[in-house]
């Protein structure tokens, strides 16, 4: 299964999982795409906030 097949909350497992195996190399790239995806999230949240 790709990172885009998973969800945010599957894809934070995935990560939280492979480092608990200590599998660095697999851990990092999927934090970084939940980390890419948090970030997308928050800044399309501000740019729709009326505020």
């Amino acid at each position: 299964m790709s990172n885009a097949d998973l969800n945010d909350r599957q894809l934070l497992r995935e990560a939280i999982a492979a480092f608990r195996e200590k599998n660095i190399e697999r851990a990092r790239p999927l934090f970084a795409e939940f980390s890419e995806r948090s970030v997308a999230r928050v800044k399309a949240r501000v740019a729709n906030d009326p505020a």
